[in-house]
């Protein structure tokens, strides 16, 4: 396979909704570094400097490696410290029946990521950042709505949560200091 087979074939995993822009950027940074070393295979390059080019933290590159891995498009040896940079290996497009299982993997793990929490779950996380809202009445709300927000399935409650505390902060009412250092409402 040349370049622009490979580069083709990733575009079209990304149009498929196999890999993200995120995975799709970071295994085009590797092709290209790969064939800017005369397609030396496996080549090393370190971790920091990926992430320094493609902005992105070390937990985000490390996901995104090990998905770029999982999809046969890449293997790597992870590389100790500064002394030694992790090697990769490009090990081109998976077949096309690699390509519907990892389709029907990417839809499992979109559909199976969401899990419907407890009022406790709710109660602890929200005593843990102090936020005031009551975990019952969060519970139900989304209970009544399936879990859904908007047309779409809820994918994280605990964002939901932090949504709903900007939601309470913007609907307290500010208090107006005055020359005497009373407080009052602002109407």
């Amino acid at each position: 396979m040349n370049y622009i087979e490979i580069i083709n074939a990733a575009w079209e995993m990304r149009e498929q909704g196999l890999i993200t822009a995120h995975e799709h950027d970071l295994y085009n940074f590797l092709v290209h570094r790969c064939n800017r070393l005369g397609w030396k295979n496996p080549f090393c390059q370190p971790t920091e400097v990926v992430c320094a080019i493609l902005k992105m933290n070390r937990n985000a590159f490390g996901d995104r490696r090990n998905r770029l891995q999982a999809m046969g498009l890449i293997t790597f040896r992870e590389g100790v410290a500064k002394s030694k940079p992790a090697e990769y290996t490009l090990t081109g497009v998976p077949e096309s029946r690699k390509i519907q299982s990892a389709r029907s993997d990417v839809a499992k793990t979109k559909s199976e990521s969401f899990s419907k929490p407890s009022v406790k779950e709710v109660e602890d996380y929200c005593l843990r950042r102090r936020n005031g809202i009551d975990a019952h009445a969060f519970c139900n709300f989304y209970q009544s709505k399936d879990w859904m927000i908007g047309r779409n399935k809820m994918k994280d409650w605990r964002a939901a949560v932090r949504t709903w505390e900007k939601k309470t902060d913007r609907d307290k009412p500010e208090l107006v200091k005055h020359d005497n250092e009373k407080q009052y409402e602002k109407f």
